[in-house]
């Protein structure tokens, strides 16, 4: 079954290449943006777009956990990397310097924006996005990709379902042991292959494999302005990858940090991070005023 959400973004309008190539390029940057600033951003970004796409309930909701992984990983990073030229504490023969926890709050800090980034990525491209996406190029790949999504839930479902039966029977196996185990196991297997020649049987009745291409509909046609918005993503993008080196190139954590400087190129980084939460403001003041 097909997920649908209930908010709605800037990119909705849009045809799902364009937010496709947008998260692809942004988690790709932030995965490699090991350098205080770039990373900040980084997580300014995916905060702000979490709360205007996800809500703040379910932002701050994940935030519970997230901020802990930030305190453990600069907490432990020390204790198992001992690097640095800043003593900041002596722990017996233990010691702490002040580069070892900056790198891994850093690390902490990298961790829980690339998570954020891959949450609202998996809020913009829903399963029937990433279905139209690949119908005509892959069709094969996203017809298992749509039938896994739908069965394995499915799968689990009647898992519970024999394992109740079996426990209301008291000609059943004990709970928790190897006959159970399999009684289940060969129950799922036999209702999955009924069903797999069940779809089999459908598909082929519906015309599937008759032609060497598969029609399909879509959604969202590819506009001039979807290539245009590609166009402008890619530029952007590869601005600031070529600036986010830069800045990574020069700074290091050991063995002593240089000072940070205010520098322009964060700027286009930092737009990139930002752009879909500005559209998607700018669209909410447009359709506000409208109605």
């Amino acid at each position: 079954m097909l997920t649908m959400r209930d908010t709605h973004t800037a990119f909705d309008t849009c045809h799902p290449s364009v937010p496709a190539t947008y998260f692809a390029a942004i988690i790709l940057i932030a995965i490699f943006a090991m350098q205080p600033v770039c990373v900040c951003v980084s997580l300014a970004g995916g905060l702000a777009f979490s709360f205007a796409a996800r809500g703040w309930r379910r932002t701050l909701g994940g935030l519970r956990w997230q901020l802990p992984v930030v305190a453990l990983v600069a907490v432990a990073n020390p204790l198992f990397s001992a690097s640095g030229s800043t003593l900041a504490a002596q722990l017996g023969s233990v010691a702490i310097y002040q580069e070892s926890i900056a790198y891994g709050a850093c690390a902490g800090v990298l961790l829980v924006a690339t998570i954020l980034w891959f949450e609202d990525a998996a809020c913009v491209l829903t399963q029937d996005r990433l279905l139209q996406l690949g119908a005509r190029a892959l069709p094969t790949v996203t017809l298992v990709t749509s039938m896994a999504a739908q069965l394995v839930p499915q799968l689990m479902r009647r898992s519970q379902t024999v394992r109740t039966a079996t426990l209301a029977s008291t000609a059943a196996a004990p709970e928790g042991s190897r006959e159970r185990g399999i009684r289940v196991a060969d129950q799922l297997m036999s209702w999955s292959m009924e069903d797999s020649i069940e779809r089999s049987d459908a598909m082929r009745a519906r015309g599937w494999g008759a032609m060497d291409r598969r029609s399909c509909y879509l959604q969202d046609p590819f506009r001039t302005s979807d290539a245009l918005a590609l166009l402008g993503i890619a530029l952007l993008a590869a601005a600031s990858a070529l600036l986010v080196y830069v800045a990574c190139s020069q700074w290091h954590f050991y063995p002593t940090m240089p000072r940070l400087v205010a520098w322009w190129g964060y700027l286009p980084y930092a737009a990139l991070t930002l752009l879909p939460t500005v559209l998607d403001l700018a669209q909410r003041v447009r359709w506000g005023r409208l109605s």
